[in-house]
């Protein structure tokens, strides 16, 4: 059924836009920041209730923490915001100095070096090794409905039916992969409007997300139907359903967009170094958005009704905007903290194995007290995901890379 809230692969800053506009190293850190609160909201919840263990106690031993930890399913929010802000740079900088618009050829092309190769390697990883050790009987008992979930991941469609978007329970952080390709097929094609006209872009997909939300939760019965019945043998409720329609791609189209505007506004302020009030300006509007998504956090969004969902992309806009377009004082200079910004560069291999290699410690990992489990995950999970960066990602990059001076639109 539909997936436990995860974080997407976010666009990359290190080929076609850092070819075009640099390094950004507060998006690095930001990407390090999306990818640890989600792995600490994964790790709340599949850990609490497991026995004694020091993270979870220490994340429940103060109320704002723990409201900052379990909401860390935002992390997809935010990945959508940097992917939103990084993807369309290359348009609007060529807009700006009279260019055509990028090739959408090189910018698939890119798109596919960059995930394909991480994501295929950890689904044969996923499907013929965590799937046998988690449910050693699944191969054989369910040998159509693993091929199903095999084919439909493989082509980025799992999170188009019930029966495959939980990704048989063994990494359903992997439906935001889905709506991320489906993003990018869409993005040649939005771009150009984007930038011809970016507050009305703004308008539209704020109301065609709202739209398609409300949609999901009040209408579509025929879609609703159609996946009940897929769904009959695995007992899937509406509720789930309706939830599953609901966190489709257009119910995202405001966070790509508010990512595209905070990408805008970098590019305009980073021609000169804002003065030392701009700077204290912007860091006082990022803390203010924090500290009002902090109390949208604890306090709950009922007072803003249905569109309580739109609180969390605006608030998370406005703080990435002010601390890396505004230049906020200091801000900028924490996102860019080494550590920070190693986490953002392994984020993706990261996103791909945190699940399944927390699913397989509280499957085989016997009790040996409540100060090993969490930093045993966090090198397991750094391993993977400096091994899958090294051999896999990085490979990919550099196999589709020419010569300087002749990359174009990268």
């Amino acid at each position: 059924m539909s997936a436990p809230a995860a974080a997407p692969v976010s666009g990359d800053a290190r080929e076609g836009v850092r070819a075009e506009i640099g390094q950004i190293p507060a998006i690095e850190g930001l990407r390090g920041v999306a990818v640890l609160w989600v792995m600490a909201f994964h790790y709340l919840v599949l850990r609490e209730g497991r026995g004694e263990d020091a993270f979870v106690t220490f994340a429940k031993s103060w109320a704002p923490l723990e409201a900052v930890v379990r909401n860390g399913y935002l992390g997809v929010d935010l990945f959508f915001l940097i992917t939103g802000f990084l993807l369309t740079l290359p348009w609007f900088a060529h807009a700006r100095s009279g260019l055509p618009p990028p090739s959408w050829r090189a910018f698939y092309a890119r798109r596919a070096r960059r995930i394909v190769p991480a994501y295929y390697v950890q689904l044969v990883i996923l499907f013929f090794v965590v799937l046998p050790l988690l449910y050693p009987r699944l191969w054989i008992q369910s040998t159509p409905l693993v091929v199903f979930n095999l084919g439909a991941h493989a082509t980025f469609l799992h999170y188009t039916s019930p029966l495959t978007s939980s990704s048989l329970t063994v990494n359903g952080a992997l439906w935001t992969l889905a709506l991320e390709a489906q993003y990018y097929l869409l993005l040649p094609l939005l771009a150009p409007l984007a930038v011809r006209w970016p507050w009305r872009s703004l308008a539209v997909a704020a109301l065609a997300a709202a739209a398609w939300r409300w949609l999901a939760w009040h209408d579509l019965d025929p879609l609703a139907a159609l996946y009940l019945r897929l769904g009959a043998r695995a007992h899937v409720t509406e509720h789930e359903v309706r939830h599953l329609v609901a966190t489709q791609l257009p119910a995202y189209a405001l966070h790509f967009a508010l990512g595209i505007l905070a990408g805008r506004a970098w590019l305009a302020r980073r021609a000169g170094p804002a003065g030392a009030s701009a700077r204290l300006l912007a860091a006082g509007v990022a803390l203010a958005a924090l500290g009002a998504l902090l109390a949208v956090l604890r306090g709950g969004t009922a007072f803003l009704g249905e569109a309580g969902w739109a609180a969390f992309p605006a608030l998370l806009a406005l703080a990435m905007a002010a601390t890396v377009a505004g230049q906020a004082a200091g801000l900028a200079r924490v996102l860019a903290w080494r550590p920070l910004a190693a986490a953002g560069r392994v984020s993706y291999s990261a996103y791909l194995y945190h699940l399944p290699l927390l699913l397989l410690l509280n499957r085989f990992l016997p009790p040996l007290g409540p100060w090993v489990a969490f930093p045993l995950w966090l090198a397991a999970v750094a391993a993977a995901s400096a091994l899958s960066y090294r051999f896999v990602e990085r490979p990919g990059l550099r196999g589709g890379s020419r010569p300087a001076g002749t990359r174009g639109a990268q």
